[in-house]
């Protein structure tokens, strides 16, 4: 009677263990699997490509703005045309406001106070030019 009793309890195991296995299988297949978004990277000329574009929302130029102050917020001799040219860009564009240009212009006064003079420049032609 034992070895019978062993069997049994032995078959009963194994088509549990079965059951088991099928269960994980069924299961993970209804998961989908992780697929990582790739991330955009920022740069300096892409950022600006925003601020440029003139169909750019009120939340993309605020974004833009804030990235470019954070980490491209330094002037140097060969770049401030460039800075000239956005803060102008960031005047007339039909999404920004008032604040946003005084904050860009505020912070860029005070990152670079050589550069004050000319950044207050194209703020003032940058205002003349948005009417």
């Amino acid at each position: 009677m034992i070895p019978i009793n062993l069997i049994l309890t032995v078959v009963g195991l194994l088509f549990l263990l079965i059951a088991l296995v099928a269960l994980y299988v069924w299961s993970s297949k209804k998961k989908t699997p992780f697929t990582e978004v790739p991330m955009t990277i920022e740069t300096f000329e892409s950022l600006s490509a925003i601020i440029k574009n003139r169909s750019s929302g009120s939340a993309e130029l605020t974004h833009a703005v804030e990235m470019i102050l954070v980490r491209f917020g330094t002037i140097n001799s060969h770049t401030i045309s460039t800075y000239k040219v956005l803060m102008e860009a960031l005047c007339t564009h039909p999404a920004t406001d008032s604040k946003l240009i005084l904050k860009f212009e505020k912070t860029l006064r005070i990152n670079n106070p050589s550069f004050a003079p000319v950044i207050e420049q194209a703020l003032a032609s940058g205002l003349a030019a948005r009417g």
